[in-house]
């Protein structure tokens, strides 16, 4: 008995190594969600409490213009992405159909960088010509492009082979038994190979969406749809039909799909009852005899694939939607139901509040326990539980080659002890390789029966998390497929001719394919101003020629040639530059909105130029140089400046150049009263009495010493160019609003931004009275500070 017991025991830890290793693919996850710093769980109704569920997705149509079958919505998709897609697909299918590896990084890197070009581009028309809600639809076009061509590239392979068999027949050839058996054989596995095809193209998107486009689908679509991209690289999407045994082994687990309607009765049923309070929508919506007028079109074939568990699929025209339930979010069954987690909380509780608290909270637990045992028995019951124990053993322990000896379900039938001596019978005429298969497989029995003994409640809890995550998949599945039938991807040039002349074509193209075209010169549509006043230049000049130093050389090498090599890394040009003002143009073009951040673009370089001038300012106090002492103002003009001409010599008219005049200026009157303080920009409100005073004719007094101010008007434009996060950050001198954002340079390099948000004080007196409760706001770019560095760590606490 002791010698059983130490196999049983090792066998046990050798099981949870091996569900340490078998993970799925981080394609196919699904981040649980938990709430950050939950309330402390005390009593059953304090979990159910923390249950959560999938908000519920509606998708509008109507924006969009019907194409020419006054139905679809017709699209075109970038002609360099068809063709590396359609490239991509067919290497794909000729190398799975062959089992061999796939290898060509650069095909693979030239479909991610079309694909990655297209996205960009029609991201960026949010500011243009369409709206973050066509772009949530059209998009869908390019997987339903991808799906229809493995489709094709798969049936032409069996079309092919159906041919040469044809030919063989009738020429009576000697290769006619190898093709019928390789024709059999394709046929067969069709499902399996339609599934890893859509897997390696879809892998390769869904890399480019995480790595590359994440950022700029928030900063654009502004929150709109966020599970848009979840849905379209639903694994579902990849596999022939949702009950594929392929897409159940890698991404789920192999339950017996004949029985999965009955057993998800039984389970909504028993948490129907122990939960009344938890509203529990049935996976199945609608029967077949209900009076429900079904969807139009099925050109994939997915509704009715997912109907034997949905339901028939109701036809909801323009305004789709999809509503979820809390069993469609998989973290609630370990919320509820992992007993680690409780005994974690029990410590906690009795490390609070007492061991009477802790018993009190053991006792409540104990109602869930039992739920869980009754979910067990009924979903992972004997024959069923250890059939999806088989399929997790099998997920790193079989190949390709295993897979030419046996089907993947009979295998894991095997493990669990279902059809031994049929399965043992069909393995051992499979030929070569068949007896060291048969006894892996053994092997893996006999794990199986042990770990089915010591680890069911464990067993129970990953299964009924996966059967969730299924049920979730199975309602992003129905949606995208709702979507792919309302759109019409055309490849046709004559029909896409038509609908172009019609005016209801919408094109997904590239930036460099929109240029190409030519419909338009490339037209300033909006411009942004920086200037940069440099303070008491003709002091510095005085001071240098005294020490007999050449002046030219001191602002050239300090100033100017530094600011202009930053130029062209923020797409500035230069409108005017002398000995004490620099005057910098940001445009953005009709033709080039994924060029459109003006305004965060001058914020970054007018960061850059605060930092060189203290960068030089550090050296002048080690040399005994004069410093140098600077203010920038940015201003933003939602027009085209008009422009003048010496002989050749353009000359700007903008009224953005006089806002950022105004912008950087500094009062004498503030210099002594705010040099000490934690800021480099203060804005002052004239008090009524003493407006008149100001020789300018200013209502403002600005303080402004080596910082940068932004008007409002480019501040609102900061935020349609970029997502910035609003915080309430507490320093020294008080809670201040900052708002927080990233912003992509020319060359596409992401830079943090910090703008202090700030009310304009009273100036009357010459004194500075506090800013009243509805005082006018001003914002102040921060430089690289100490005081940036801190609320940009806050930040990411935040994220």
């Amino acid at each position: 008995r002791t010698r059983r017991f130490q196999q049983a025991t090792r066998l046990y830890h050798n099981g949870r190594r091996c569900r340490k290793q078998i993970q799925m693919p981080a394609i196919y996850r699904t981040k649980h969600v938990t709430p950050s710093n939950p309330p402390v769980v005390r009593t059953v109704d304090d979990l159910v409490n923390r249950v959560m569920q999938p908000r519920a997705i509606e998708v509008d149509f109507s924006p969009l213009a019907k194409g020419i079958d006054n139905y679809h919505v017709d699209v075109v998709l970038s002609q360099t992405f068809s063709r590396y897609g359609r490239q991509l697909i067919e290497y794909c299918t000729h190398k799975i159909v062959a089992g061999a590896k796939l290898n060509a990084p650069e095909l693979m890197e030239r479909f991610r960088n079309s694909y990655s070009e297209m996205v960009r581009a029609t991201l960026h028309r949010t500011k243009t010509d369409l709206t973050a809600e066509q772009i949530i639809i059209l998009q869908f076009a390019i997987i339903k492009f991808l799906l229809h061509e493995s489709r094709q590239q798969l049936a032409a392979m069996v079309r092919q082979l159906e041919e040469t068999l044809a030919q063989q027949q009738f020429a009576g050839s000697r290769d006619l038994l190898a093709t019928q058996a390789r024709f059999f054989w394709l046929r067969q596995h069709h499902d399996e190979f339609l599934y890893k095809i859509n897997r390696a193209v879809f892998r390769l998107l869904q890399r480019e969406e995480n790595n590359q486009l994440r950022s700029l689908r928030a900063e654009q679509l502004r929150g709109l749809f966020r599970e848009a991209v979840n849905v379209m690289f639903n694994p579902m999407l990849g596999a022939a039909n949702p009950q594929s045994p392929w897409l159940l082994h890698e991404c789920y687990t192999c339950w017996p799909v004949n029985r999965l309607s009955e057993l998800t009765l039984a389970l909504e049923a028993i948490l129907a009852k122990h939960f009344p309070l938890l509203p529990l929508l049935p996976l199945r919506r609608f029967d077949p005899l209900d009076a429900v007028q079904s969807e139009v079109y099925d050109e994939l074939g997915g509704l009715f694939a997912a109907q034997a568990l949905l339901g028939p699929a109701k036809d909801q025209q323009d305004r789709l939607q999809e509503t979820f339930c809390w069993l469609e979010q998989p973290g609630n069954i370990r919320l509820l139901f992992d007993t680690s987690l409780h005994r974690k909380s029990a410590e906690d509780i009795r490390a609070t509040e007492g061991v009477r608290a802790q018993w009190q909270f053991n006792s409540e637990m104990k109602q869930l326990q039992k739920i869980a045992l009754e979910l067990r028995r009924t979903f992972v019951s004997d024959g069923d539980g250890r059939l999806m124990l088989a399929s997790y053993q099998l997920r790193e322990a079989w190949s390709d080659t295993d897979n030419e000896l046996l089907e993947l379900d009979q295998a894991a039938k095997y493990i669990a002890g279902i059809d031994v001596k049929k399965i043992a019978a069909r393995l051992a005429a499979a030929g070569k390789g068949a007896v060291e298969l048969l006894k892996r497989l053994d092997e893996l029995a006999k794990e199986n029966t042990l770990r089915f003994k010591f680890e069911a409640e464990e067993l129970a809890l990953r299964c009924l998390t996966d059967y969730c995550r299924y049920r979730l998949h199975l309602r992003y599945y129905q949606l995208a497929h709702r979507i792919f039938n309302r759109l019409h991807v055309m490849t046709d040039a004559q029909q896409t001719q038509l609908s172009k002349a019609g005016g209801h074509l919408y094109q997904l193209l590239s930036q460099k394919e929109v240029l190409e075209q030519g419909d338009t010169e490339p037209v300033i549509v909006h411009h942004t101003i920086l200037k940069a006043d440099i303070r008491g230049s003709t002091t510095v000049t005085q001071e240098l020629i005294r020490q007999n130093l050449n002046p030219a050389s001191y602002f050239s090498l300090r100033f100017f040639e530094p600011i202009n090599q930053l130029l062209a890394v923020y797409g500035a040009l230069k409108v005017f530059i002398e000995g004490d003002a620099v005057i910098l143009a940001i445009h953005e073009y009709n033709n080039q909105p994924e060029h459109w951040y003006a305004v965060s673009r001058a914020c970054g370089l007018a960061r850059d130029m605060i930092d060189i001038v203290n960068s030089k300012n550090a050296h002048a106090k080690q040399t005994g140089l004069p410093l140098l002492e600077i203010g920038v103002g940015i201003a933003f003009a939602d027009e085209k400046p008009m422009f003048l001409f010496d002989d050749k010599q353009a000359i700007m008219i903008s009224p953005a150049i006089g806002a950022a005049d105004r912008l950087s200026s500094c009062s004498w009157k503030l210099r002594q009263r705010f040099d000490s303080g934690m800021f480099n920009v203060e804005v002052l409100d004239i008090a009524a009495a003493e407006q008149h005073q100001d020789d300018k004719g200013q209502l403002q007094l600005r303080y402004n010493v080596n910082g940068i101010l932004l008007a409002s008007e480019a501040f609102a434009k900061l935020r349609a160019e970029i997502v910035m996060k609003k915080l309430r950050v507490k320093l020294a001198d008080g809670t201040h609003n900052m708002y927080v954002g990233r912003f992509p340079d020319v060359a596409g390099k992401m830079r943090d931004l910090v703008v202090r948000e700030g009310r304009a004080q009273v100036w009357e007196g010459d004194k500075v009275l506090p800013a009243a409760a509805d005082a006018a706001l001003f914002y102040e770019v921060l430089p690289h500070s100490k005081i940036a560095s801190q609320v940009l760590e806050v930040a990411r606490r935040l994220d």
